[in-house]
């Protein structure tokens, strides 16, 4: 017992983590834009459809694009780009287009939309458990990643 502490006392401490790949980076920024978008109260009003539903697949990236992006005639009736929000936007900036879709199978995201630049992959998916009386729920759930010429998809996405 001696032994085992003195040999774990003679070791340096090391007072800070390891750097990640991720912090501090344009996909994390990239990602919050995002985050913050879909985490607005009533969002379904300009993203989403006449009745209120989240929007899915490619409708949903393109009204997301529309969005964060000035795009002459693809915005639906209630949505717009949103220059208050992504005026000099990293999604702008990096040219963030839609993305090849998901091969998974898992459910949950089966109807998701997928945006990306360069190595950065994000996927935005309906909540098929959404609750529009639930003030903390999110009606578009956000899944990103970054992905190689080898893995050209999420690991979570081939898992599933």
């Amino acid at each position: 017992m001696f032994e085992m502490a003195t040999s774990f006392n003679s070791q340096q401490i090391q007072s800070r983590p390891p750097r990640d790949i991720y912090s501090g980076t344009s996909a994390q920024q990239a990602d919050r834009e995002l985050l913050r978008l879909i985490s607005q109260k009533g969002l379904l009003s300009t993203l989403g459809d006449a009745n209120g539903n989240p929007w899915e697949k490619d409708e949903l990236c393109e009204q997301l694009i529309c969005r964060f992006k000035q795009v002459a005639g693809s915005c639906s009736s209630n949505n717009s780009y949103d220059d208050n929000m992504f005026k000099d936007s990293i999604l702008q900036v990096n040219n963030y287009v839609q993305g090849v879709k998901t091969q998974s199978n898992a459910e949950i995201f089966k109807k998701s939309c997928v945006l990306s630049s360069g190595f950065h992959r994000i996927l935005v998916a309906p909540n098929k458990d959404f609750n529009p009386q639930d003030p903390k729920a999110l009606p578009y759930l956000h899944f990103s990643c970054q992905t190689s010429l080898n893995q050209p998809q999420c690991v979570f996405e081939a898992q599933s």
